[in-house]
């Protein structure tokens, strides 16, 4: 049994560092078995899209896996077999890039905005006073503010507007930021700190304030290949194809 783990755990170093799934089963092999994307949750809607859209154009199927950026960095830390990553975070891009994980350096291949958001249109101004009002005895969604992309801008953002510590007491922190868009949409909390994409999306849920750039980091996201079967993924999405499907979903241009 140890020589078998031993021999499954070489197989995945080869394929993560050395290169190809080609050089060790075959490409009939490889072209049949989706690439596997392991992707920030707030880019669902968007790459669900691409993939569709990449199966059509090139018969390859993509799997795709979502997560907070912080989750699946230390996944294909551990071992998860991803092919491709895409990260709304540089620090946890360079995370996997430092372990030396990547087939390829990452490329950025969408940017973004933060909003305070909620089912109900009517707009809120930026004072903890206003926004504890609104709450009505709720909660604010937002990501865990400790590791979650969304999570560390929108804290950056409540702290630079001086808004942080009046409002942590009615904080409700979640997984990633599809949990916090849900959590707005089902009206399970009343206001939420959600990117300009998330509402895109989501016909159920408006802007009711716009959260200005320079309180918080830019927020960039990149893409990576862990094999090199997923090169030809993340040159796509850097790709005039890619970036048309990610203004669609509301998306900025890196």
């Amino acid at each position: 049994m140890n020589t078998l783990l031993n021999i499954l755990t070489q197989i995945r170093r080869i394929a993560r560092v050395g290169g190809t799934c080609v050089a060790l089963f075959g490409a009939g092999l490889c072209a049949a078995q989706p690439i596997d994307v392991f992707a920030a949750a707030s880019m669902k809607p968007a790459l669900d899209a691409i993939a569709l859209q990449y199966a059509r154009e090139t018969g390859q199927a993509l799997r795709l896996s979502y997560a907070a950026s912080s989750v699946l960095a230390r996944q294909i830390d551990q071992g998860a077999p991803a092919d491709v990553i895409v990260s709304a975070s540089t620090d946890w891009m360079r995370y996997v890039h430092d372990a030396g994980l990547l087939n390829q350096p990452a490329r950025e291949i969408a940017a973004n905005r933060l909003v305070l958001a909620s089912a109900v249109p009517e707009a809120v101004r930026l004072n903890a006073d206003d926004i504890v009002t609104r709450l009505q005895g709720g909660r604010l969604a937002v990501p865990l503010m400790s590791s979650v992309p969304l999570g560390i801008y929108a804290a950056q953002a409540l702290t630079t507007m001086g808004l942080l510590q009046d409002l942590q007491p009615h904080l409700a922190q979640q997984d990633n930021a599809r949990a916090s868009l849900i959590s707005v949409l089902r009206q399970e909390s009343p206001l939420g700190v959600l990117y300009a994409s998330d509402v895109s999306s989501e016909p159920g849920v408006f802007v009711v304030a716009d959260i200005a750039a320079h309180t918080h980091d830019p927020v960039r996201y990149l893409a990576a290949s862990v094999t090199a079967r997923g090169a030809g993924v993340v040159a796509y999405l850097a790709g005039p194809a890619g970036r048309e499907v990610f203004a669609a979903y509301g998306f900025l241009a890196p």
